[in-house]
């Protein structure tokens, strides 16, 4: 369906990929493999499909979990030498990605509207609690909502109606913006209105519809409802 402005009542957004860049990890693997960019990417990619593995399967390891065992696939994969100290220490880059120069902004602009703006993550607790202060939007979100809550990875539907009923909000009235297909393609399923935020000038993946609206930037969101 188009995207109805005036129907949008609540704004979820996601977090990684959405509010850090997940491949500005790849610094830190500059100095173990010629392939930094490639090792970002694999590590952000396996610990995505863990998720939708492990959900699959009614199983549930923490989000901290499946980073760890993709980064130490990454690092077998790619051929890496690197001690089992150094790969500790690569794995808190999850809490040091970098912020999108948009977002605090963007935030306190939906906020200052009369928006209440929730992030919706697949994040641990403790991930959303430094997160949300990496971002310096503490003070701006009404909660982070974690799939912990439900045992549950995006893109299943009932963690989208979980984060529904913590926003006290019908899901109808929800627009949830993300940089991932998958998470826009749960929203939607929902019934919320979905939004790509189209970061990287990707190409849409069209099996499954078209979202409701893609922007290339959160201040185009922002300056459509706001």
């Amino acid at each position: 369906m188009a995207f109805d402005p005036d129907q949008v009542e609540t704004v979820l957004v996601d977090s990684y990929s959405t509010l850090v860049d997940e491949l500005s990890t790849q610094h830190a693997f500059e100095p173990y493999t010629d392939k930094p960019e490639e090792a970002a990417r694999l590590w952000d990619h396996r610990s995505t499909m863990y998720g939708l593995v492990g959900t699959n399967f009614e199983e549930f390891p923490t989000c901290r979990e499946k980073y760890e065992h993709a980064l130490d696939y990454t690092v077998r994969t790619l051929d890496m030498d690197i001690t089992p100290e150094e790969q500790e220490e690569l794995l808190g880059e999850i809490d040091q990605m970098e912020v999108y120069g948009d977002v605090s902004e963007s935030i306190e602009e939906l906020v200052s509207a009369g928006y209440e703006v929730y992030v919706l993550s697949n994040g641990d607790p403790d991930m959303l609690d430094h997160l949300v202060e990496h971002a310096n939007i503490e003070d701006l979100v009404s909660d982070a909502i974690s799939a912990s809550e439900v045992g549950l990875y995006k893109p299943d539907r009932r963690l989208y109606r979980h984060a529904a009923s913590k926003a006290d909000a019908g899901v109808a009235e929800i627009a949830h913006v993300t940089c991932a297909w998958h998470d826009v393609l749960g929203a939607m399923r929902t019934g919320m209105q979905g939004v790509w935020l189209n970061r990287s000038d990707a190409v849409w993946e069209t099996i499954l519809g078209e979202p409701d609206l893609e922007v290339d930037s959160f201040p185009e969101f922002v300056e459509l409802v706001a």
